[in-house]
């Protein structure tokens, strides 16, 4: 089985906030590595939580939205994520951009298994499956200033798992919640 459990084998000896900002940290820590030697680690740390939904409605389709990433230099199929607002629970998170990405509230909202992106980024993310979906009330579907070129498309799930699989969804977050949601739904 795999255990997760074992003791720390890094020894933090300093840190430097290089960079922040009310969403993230970029963090250099002095080191003493497992094998005893020094070492400097550098990562980010996003302040809140990364919610991501992945929404099925009762003909076993999916919801994607397309939006152009900056930093790679191109658009990207997603399900529906973002950050987290300080102090709000990452279920409220989900809801709030399912409705402001795609412009639907759900019924149901499933707690996949959460986990991290990067061992450079020390970024929670939760994942969720949601059903039992209806159109957003009017004024909960306002997109971020950064968001206003999202294309949203329904695609059956299957698809979008196989896209998932074959490499045209390439953000990593959606592989992991479209595969999950898939399982979960013995897909």
């Amino acid at each position: 089985m795999l255990d997760l459990d074992g003791p720390n084998p890094w020894r933090t000896r300093a840190r430097r906030v290089v960079f922040a900002n009310q969403r993230l940290r970029l963090l250099e820590d002095q080191v003493v590595q497992p094998d005893g030697g020094a070492g400097t680690y550098v990562f980010l740390q996003i302040e809140t939580p990364i919610v991501a939904v992945v929404p099925v409605d009762a003909d076993g389709q999916t919801y994607l939205v397309r939006q152009w990433r900056y930093p790679w230099g191109r658009n990207s199929w997603e399900i529906p994520a973002g950050g987290g607002e300080p102090g709000e629970a990452p279920v409220d998170g989900a809801r709030r951009e399912l409705a402001e990405e795609v412009g639907l509230c759900a019924s149901d909202l499933e707690p996949l298994p959460d986990g991290y992106a990067s061992a450079s980024i020390d970024g929670h993310w939760h994942l969720f499956l949601a059903r039992g979906l209806e159109p957003a009330p009017p004024g909960r579907h306002r997109r971020d200033p950064g968001e206003h070129d999202l294309i949203v498309r329904r695609v059956p799930l299957v698809e979008a798992v196989e896209a998932a699989l074959d490499g045209r969804i390439a953000h990593f977050g959606s592989v992991v919640g479209l595969l999950r949601a898939a399982r979960r739904l013995g897909i």
